[in-house]
């Protein structure tokens, strides 16, 4: 009984060390890299450019997150040392009723993570912690996400016009 226990954890060794991992990417690249194999195993230039198409909103969605979230933390702290702390910061303010306040406002007003899209919001929402360990006010915080929120609107709206 123990020899053929032993075998067969032998077995499984081997099993393991013959496979090999191919595609490991970090979560948040996820559906990039899907797309970016059905853009290279599409079937047709109309699917190929339909994948294309997402992954290019999908990356624009990022870049503006990415954008929003500076120009928030920008509007919320009085210097530039002040705003690379924020940025660079890691708080743990993460369980405050304050925090939760407002990354559901940033939710509301500015992206919803839940679309596609705009995931990668959830890795930014450590800026809003980092904010309320500086003493940043929950009020000013949802000003800035307010001015922020109807600038995007209005460039989105001018680009659309064009």
């Amino acid at each position: 009984m123990v020899e053929n226990l032993s075998s067969t954890l032998q077995e499984k060794h081997r099993l393991i060390q013959v496979m090999e991992v191919q595609d490991v990417v970090a979560n948040k690249d996820a559906h990039i890299v899907i797309l970016q194999k059905k853009i290279q195993s599409a079937k047709t230039p109309e699917e190929k450019e339909r994948f294309e198409k997402q992954k290019f909103e999908l990356l624009q969605g990022r870049e503006m997150v990415i954008n929003s979230m500076r120009q928030i933390v920008t509007k919320c702290t009085d210097s530039a040392e002040v705003t690379e702390r924020v940025l660079h910061g890691k708080s743990r303010a993460y369980s405050s009723l304050e925090y939760k306040e407002v990354a559901e406002y940033y939710k509301e007003k500015c992206f919803d993570w839940h679309d596609t899209k705009y995931q990668s919001a959830m890795e930014h929402l450590y800026l809003f912690a980092n904010l309320l360990e500086e003493k940043v006010t929950v009020e000013r915080i949802k000003k800035a996400i307010d001015e922020v929120g109807v600038a995007m609107k209005a460039k989105k709206e001018e680009e659309m016009e064009q």
